[in-house]
């Protein structure tokens, strides 16, 4: 009686088992199922990120180019109106040049008048001539002086502009270096699928 006691709680204990094993199976096979779900969602949210990412980086790859563009388009005018503005200086320079002869002259003419003696040193019509023309001269030279500083003023900011554009076409070329020639190189040469 003892050994089909025995027997019996085998049987019960062996069912038991194989019932718990059963349910141990159930379980595995939907975890499985669903870690296979998790992954596959993953996988797509995986790829569709990195739809995204290419979508993005394609665009400021364009906008750094086109950025570029933009600036050596505007670099180009800042180099012809440099180019404008040396031109510019060299001829008020030449101007103020060509002033200081004719100045020179009319003072010395003047000195000269103001050397005669008494009864010759007058202040008539010719007299009122040349001061009025030595006068005419330095107001000349003045303008021509405030329009050279203005010139050179200018000039120096043209370079600062021209020295920010090249700066500003040195970053964008970095830029564009890492973000097409780097990044999106690399991107190419990874297949996010296999994950």
């Amino acid at each position: 009686s003892t050994k089909r006691e025995t027997n019996q709680q085998l049987n019960c204990r062996d069912k038991a088992v194989v019932s718990t094993q059963s349910t141990g199976k159930q379980a595995s096979v939907t975890l499985r199922s669903v870690i296979t779900g998790v992954i596959e969602q993953t996988r797509n949210d995986l790829v569709t990120q990195c739809r995204s990412v290419d979508v993005a980086l394609s665009k400021r790859v364009q906008e750094c180019t086109n950025a570029k563009e933009r600036l050596n388009s505007h670099l180009e005018k800042v180099d012809k109106e440099i180019e404008s503005m040396e031109s510019n200086i060299s001829s008020l320079k030449a101007a103020i040049q060509d002033k200081i002869a004719p100045l020179k002259v009319a003072h010395t003419r003047l000195a000269n008048r103001s050397q005669r003696p008494n009864i010759e040193l007058t202040r008539d019509p010719a007299h009122s001539q040349l001061v009025n023309e030595v006068q005419l001269i330095e107001d000349s030279i003045s303008k021509l002086e405030q329009q050279l500083e203005a010139s050179e003023c200018s000039l120096k900011g043209l370079i600062r502009n021209q020295i920010d554009l090249k700066e500003d076409i040195r970053i964008k070329t970095k830029s564009l270096h890492i973000d097409k020639d780097l990044c999106q190189d690399l991107r190419t040469t990874v297949d996010y699928s296999h994950y």
